[in-house]
């Protein structure tokens, strides 16, 4: 059986959370006896409307300047069977909206799985440190912060 007594001067030991609560210990102290507030999450370039209006724009507008640039470039006279005046800036466009929209919605999505793998990794250091504060010590009168030994198996 482990005593609660401090190893440096015999002094009753409290937990570091209760000694973090004390207002008998000055200000200074408790703050550096404090638990630090958990990670939070982080948004990544506004995810959501924001993100899916401005990639549409900006496919919107790359899908027309490529779609005038082929029609402008290739002309009426494009060989493919079937095709009218125009068909070649429609397909053109139609081609480059979606491609910029996968690419462009993708960032943003890669960016905010970025944060969310940062954040798990935070909140698993965050909640060891969480375990190693409530097993810890506090000695009020020699500031012996520690934990206490495990007591010995009882064998017999």
């Amino acid at each position: 059986m482990t005593t609660n007594h401090c190893p440096q001067c015999q002094n009753p030991l409290v937990s570091v959370a209760e000694a973090a609560k004390d207002p008998a210990i000055p200000e200074e102290t408790r703050q550096g006896l404090a638990l630090p507030q958990p990670p939070s999450p982080k948004q990544s370039g506004g995810l959501g409307c924001v993100t899916l209006l401005l990639s549409f724009s900006i496919a919107v507008a790359a899908s027309v300047m490529v779609g005038g640039i082929a029609e402008l470039t290739i002309g009426t006279n494009f060989p493919a069977q079937g095709l009218k005046a125009g068909d070649t800036g429609i397909y053109s466009g139609i081609a480059t909206f979606i491609v910029a929209m996968t690419a462009l919605f993708s960032v943003f999505v890669w960016r905010q799985a970025r944060n969310d793998t940062i954040l798990k990794k935070s909140l698993v250091a965050w909640h060891q440190q969480k375990q190693r504060y409530e097993s810890e010590y506090y000695c009020p009168h020699c500031q012996f912060r520690g934990t206490l030994p495990l007591p010995p198996d009882n064998q017999g």
